[in-house]
């Protein structure tokens, strides 16, 4: 198991793995984004300094996806933005090597970091929580990647320092 930088040429496996494992987490959840909106969010990463994405391969094959950068509400902190592990393969330890790299590649730059889950996303919640974040609020608000619909969203912090 690898992870590694994310690279032009991964765009359509890990859209495909963000997008499959979206929709197995958030299963029903309306409007959310088509495989060829991950394909555009990915290239539009891939072009931005700011944003520092990551894949988990297994004998080649991207088997989850992870982007972090700085914090984009609150100065001075990083953020968790997306990791996403294909459903094929919860439970074995990519996700845990994923977060393990962004706290890692986040701890360089910055003491703190923040990551925002739908807060209906009990099986993610724990496993932040087992890697050391901690729930700072739940709170109702419009939902980008799912329309702007009023989500119930917890946000959760941790200093890496």
């Amino acid at each position: 198991m690898l992870v590694r930088a994310a690279r032009v040429e991964d765009v359509p496996q890990a859209a495909r793995v963000h997008h499959e494992s979206s929709e197995a987490a958030y299963a029903g959840i309306p409007n959310a984004p088509t495989l060829a909106g991950r394909e555009a969010l990915w290239r539009d990463v891939l072009s931005n300094p700011k944003r520092w994405p990551y894949v988990v391969e297994v004998e080649n094959e991207i088997v989850g996806v992870l982007i972090i950068g700085p914090a984009s509400e609150e100065g001075g902190a990083g953020e968790l933005y997306v990791i996403y592990v294909h459903p094929s393969w919860w439970g074995t330890p990519a996700a845990q090597r994923l977060i393990e790299r962004a706290d890692e590649e986040l701890a360089t730059r910055f003491p703190r970091a923040v990551l925002t889950v739908l807060a209906s996303n009990s099986r993610a919640r724990r496993f932040y929580e087992r890697n050391g974040w901690e729930l700072d609020e739940v709170k109702t608000e419009p939902e980008p990647l799912f329309g702007c619909v009023p989500t119930e969203v917890a946000l959760y912090r941790k200093n890496l320092v």
